[in-house]
């Protein structure tokens, strides 16, 4: 079956392709920047005036792009603008999948998100997964035409945005081609990422990230994460996993092991720290421990306090290796870091050089808006012809 058909037989409209490398090229940068004159375009881009005036002539034709009103120059012709056209340009789908639920946005070409639905995952299995992920996906297609694309994001290794090599957290440790299984079942084009590394994406492209040349992500929640922009690039490293471990040593076990985040900062480790310490009983978990921080209890404070202490060596370290220009804290337990915000600023700040001392810290909410809006993002990526990585 041909993509068309596929895409007919679904009820999907079509959305047709960007064109060239050049079209794509225009349409990326006015996507990411902003508008911009001809003129400004052929400096930035490279290419020949005669080639900037052809590509956005078809990108004007195709509805593309727009001109804003023109900028009067003391010397010389007017600058006349351009950007893209947004709200009725291309939709994409993000879904991010944890353990227990399905988060799906759907956004314009500029990640800004229109809808989002969160249903529950019952099952973790292939198949379970697949149904879950196509009860959102699906009523979003029939409530939005214009779709170009999904992205799929989950805690796990991804090789090419296509398969997931193995995801600990819904017990996946064989490969599985998801991208290709999403798409026969729906008819739009599916990528698929590890979900911190969608998340920084989103940030960079469109998110709080646009603000700074370089800074890093920490993530706190059922894993934790540690994602690194420098110099406008995302950091993944040979094999993909930079920062997926949580394997950053952030001292001794009383044994004299060394520490890694994850044994302190994950979901399980706070909680087995608070039931160790009274806070908690058994059969209590991270939402009774959340309710206890938010009443101010000193004990469930202390607990915060800890976690924050060692998501700030963690930080210190990865400040003192690539000197971002900012921190941002996120992930579901990151209100446990807000709640003793003080100690982490106090804690980095002594642990850092004095001249990386005015490094911005900013926290993201502990929603899953922000990582299904960088699944969304891949999407969008892929569509304006942002290469997928070599395996």
């Amino acid at each position: 079956m041909s993509g068309s058909d596929e895409q007919e037989s679904t009820g999907v409209s079509a959305v047709a392709d960007l064109g060239s490398d050049s079209m794509r090229s225009v349409y990326r940068d006015l996507l990411r920047f902003g508008p911009r004159s001809r003129s400004e375009l052929t400096k930035r881009l490279g290419l020949s005036a005669p080639t900037v005036t052809r590509v956005t002539r078809d990108l004007l034709e195709a509805d593309r792009l727009h001109p804003l009103t023109a900028v009067v120059r003391p010397k010389g012709r007017p600058h006349e603008p351009l950007d893209i056209v947004e709200n009725r340009g291309p939709l994409f789908i993000g879904v991010k999948v944890t353990a227990d639920e399905v988060h799906t946005v759907v956004t314009t070409v500029r990640g800004n998100t229109l809808e989002e639905l969160v249903l529950p995952l019952t099952g973790t299995t292939v198949d379970e997964l697949l149904e879950a992920m196509l009860a959102p996906v699906e009523a979003i297609i029939e409530a939005h035409p214009r779709l170009a694309g999904i992205g799929v994001s989950l805690g796990g290794l991804v090789a090419r945005r296509r398969t997931v090599v193995n995801a600990h957290l819904l017990g996946w440790q064989q490969p599985v081609e998801l991208a290709a299984l999403l798409e026969a079942r729906v008819g739009l084009p599916v990528v698929v990422e590890n979900d911190l590394v969608a998340m920084v994406n989103g940030l960079h492209w469109f998110g709080i990230g646009r603000s700074y040349d370089s800074f890093a992500v920490l993530t706190v929640g059922a894993g934790v994460g540690i994602g690194t922009v420098i110099d406008g690039r995302v950091l993944e490293g040979r094999n993909h996993m930079a920062g997926l471990t949580g394997r950053v040593v952030v001292g001794q076990d009383p044994q004299g092991s060394p520490l890694a985040i994850r044994d302190v900062a994950s979901t399980d480790a706070v909680v087995a720290r608070a039931q160790e310490q009274g806070v908690l009983e058994p059969d209590q978990g991270i939402e009774e421990l959340r309710a206890l921080v938010r009443e101010q209890e000193p004990a469930a404070l202390e607990v915060a306090q800890d976690l924050a202490r060692m998501v700030a060596l963690a930080a210190a370290g990865l400040v003192a290796v690539v000197d971002p220009e900012a921190i941002v804290l996120g992930g579901e337990n990151v209100d446990l870091l807000k709640a003793a915000r003080p100690v982490f600023e106090q804690t980095l700040r002594e642990t850092t050089a004095r001249g990386q001392r005015d490094l911005v810290v900013r926290t993201l909410s502990g929603d899953f808006d922000e990582w299904a809006r960088g699944a969304a993002v891949i999407a969008i990526q892929e569509f304006v012809g942002v290469a997928p990585r070599a395996t």
